[in-house]
């Protein structure tokens, strides 16, 4: 079973970061210090990095079902008004996706695990549950708990479905708007960001003398370690400013 909440990052792909972050550290402490072996300062650093990595893989991928969960309430919506009960709408739901995403999808996954739970005589509440919290999702926690109610009272369950698809689909397009409107705002961020290592190296270049005060001395080395640990801050800073979510 997937666990949403978690990415596990695979064995080429941290080899494929650890050798892209050894490179931008040696590059940074070249820049700095004029000393590559200064990078090795930073390995404690890369725990962060695949952090990073797996925590913006995760959201992606949590995205993605989210997306996918929706068109499966609709279309489990559609099968219930058509005469199905919700037990038995997961079957032609599971088709529906199958034709909609080619297999290509984490939703297909799910249905499958409820299909096969329901055949060995699993209740639906303890599998969408499961599934809920394997999620990480409101609204998947949100419907497993709608679902819950509905039977036991007998509530409208395919009004409720159609009103929280409308609800995920309001939220969806919020955030793509705020993702339009600062689209802008972080190539800005990318390109400061970038700037003063850009600087440090068109100084270096074009004038190689101008800098050679701040390089072999203990003077030199706290001023450019004052001045890299203000510059990760601050785009530690503007990545947090941009990444908005609703």
């Amino acid at each position: 079973m997937t666990d949403y909440r978690v990415y596990r990052l695979k064995a080429g792909e941290k080899i494929g970061i650890a050798i892209t972050y050894m490179v931008v550290t040696a590059a940074i402490a070249v820049l700095f210090y004029d000393n590559a072996a200064v990078c090795v300062v930073g390995v404690p650093g890369l725990l962060a990095m695949f952090r990073m990595v797996s925590r913006s893989k995760c959201i992606r991928m949590q995205k993605k079902l989210n997306m996918e969960f929706k068109e499966m309430l609709l279309s489990l919506a559609a099968n219930m008004a058509a005469g199905y009960s919700m037990e038995k709408a997961f079957v032609p739901v599971y088709q529906e996706m199958e034709g909609l995403y080619q297999g290509r999808s984490y939703i297909q996954g799910e249905i499958k695990m409820i299909i096969a739970g329901l055949e060995m005589n699993t209740d639906m509440k303890i599998l969408l549950k499961n599934f809920a919290e394997r999620s990480g999702l409101d609204d998947v926690m949100e419907f497993a708990k709608v679902s819950a109610v509905a039977g036991r009272s007998g509530g409208n369950l395919i009004k409720m479905m159609k009103k929280m698809v409308q609800t995920i689909e309001e939220r969806l397009e919020v955030e793509d708007e705020i993702d339009t409107m600062v689209t802008a705002k972080r190539m800005e961020y990318n390109i400061m960001s970038a700037m003063p290592f850009v600087i440090v190296l068109y100084m270096r270049v074009c004038n190689p003398g101008y800098m050679n005060a701040l390089y072999g001395n203990v003077f030199g080395i706290a001023a450019m370690s004052v001045c890299l640990i203000v510059i990760f801050l601050m785009v530690a800073w503007g990545r947090k400013i941009t990444n908005i979510r609703v």
